[in-house]
Parts: structure tokens; C-alpha cells; sequence
């Protein structure tokens, strides 16, 4: 087994022990193996750039009954990014921007789910990106599935709030602050 999937199992078997204590009622999901998509836009010299997180975990504690009392863990293996430019994510994989040398995960955690004004649900929690924590909501919609549920959503968040640029990379005139968020993933009933 690769140290990438010991330490997602260890830390989901972590998770799991907390999301049963926090809501017993709810049922615990967790991301079907080798499915999922986290991507992300930004601007860059005046134009939007795409890419991707290819290895990420997901654990959810949920019951549609009780929709407010969930839990959502997520875990990203930041250096699986992909914008299909190999030296733009060697830069992105850099000391002056995600640092994946010193910070190779990012780590999303809530705790309780609230009801949003347009009558869906988001996640009330904290994102730990490049050694920086702070507070998150994270707009969630969560369908139920013939193998589960399945979440998708997004979310914008500003990069340099977490330091993701160093140096030269702290002005905005070529890379933008704004970076867009974008998740669908399927989740099955943990065993």
C-alpha cells in the first residue's frame, strides 16, 4: 500500500471515529476509489486557466433526515495538480506557491452543515492550505444515488489568504487572487 493511501486511510479512520461520536444518526460515506473531480480556475495574464487535483479523499457523515448535523472531511494530495502546461505546475508545485515540498496536503474540515438562504446546505468548517487555516463555507449539494449520494458544489477563495505566493508571486498583475473551486464526487457507505 503507498504512503499516499496509509495516510488517507489512517487519517479517515481518524475522521470516522469523530463524525460517529458528533452524529450518531447520521451514516458515514466515503469517496468511490478512483472517482471524483476537484478542479480549479484562475486568471492568468487576463486569461481563465483550468486544471485539477488528481488524488483527494473524501469522508462524509450525513442523514437527509438530520441534514444540519453532518460532517465533511476532505483531503488533497496538492502536488496531483494538473493545468496541463508542465511548467506552470512545476511553478504551482514551487517553494513560492503551494510549497508541496513542505505542504503536500491540504486539509478541508467541518464539523456541521447550516441551511443556506436559497434553500441549500453548506459545510461550516476550516481549510488548512500551505500551513494556513481558515474559516471555509462550503456550499454543498448532496443527491442521493443508486450506490450512495454524490456532493457537488463551488466555491471562490483568494489564494493569497492562504500565501500561495511568494515573492514576485504576491502581485496580482499577472496571476489573479481569486481562485474558483469546482467539486462533484460520488460517495459510497463506508464499511
Amino acid at each position: 500500500m503507498s504512503n499516499y493511501f496509509a495516510a488517507v486511510l489512517a487519517a479517515l479512520s481518524i475522521g470516522g471515529a469523530c463524525c460517529a461520536a458528533d452524529a450518531p444518526a447520521a451514516a458515514r460515506y466515503i469517496q468511490a476509489p478512483g472517482t471524483g473531480a476537484l478542479n480549479f480556475s484562475f486568471v492568468q495574464a487576463g486569461a481563465e486557466s483550468q486544471g485539477s487535483f488528481g488524488k483527494f479523499a473524501t469522508e462524509l457523515a450525513w442523514n437527509a433526515a438530520n441534514p444540519t448535523a453532518g460532517t465533511l472531511e476532505v483531503i488533497v494530495q496538492v502536488g496531483s495538480l494538473d493545468t496541463q502546461d508542465k511548467d506552470r505546475d512545476e511553478a504551482l508545485r514551487g517553494a513560492e506557491l503551494f510549497a508541496t515540498a513542505t505542504h503536500p496536503t491540504a486539509q478541508y474540515v467541518a464539523n456541521a452543515f447550516a441551511k443556506r438562504p436559497d434553500g441549500g446546505l453548506e459545510a461550516v468548517g476550516k481549510l488548512t492550505l500551505r500551513g494556513v487555516t481558515r474559516d471555509l463555507s462550503l456550499p454543498l449539494a448532496i443527491k442521493t444515488t443508486a450506490s450512495g449520494v454524490e456532493l457537488s458544489g463551488e466555491v471562490a477563495i483568494r489564494r493569497l489568504d492562504f500565501g500561495v505566493g511568494q515573492g514576485e508571486w504576491k502581485s496580482t498583475e499577472w496571476v489573479g487572487d481569486d481562485v474558483k473551486l469546482r467539486y462533484r464526487v460520488p460517495l459510497v457507505p463506508a464499511r
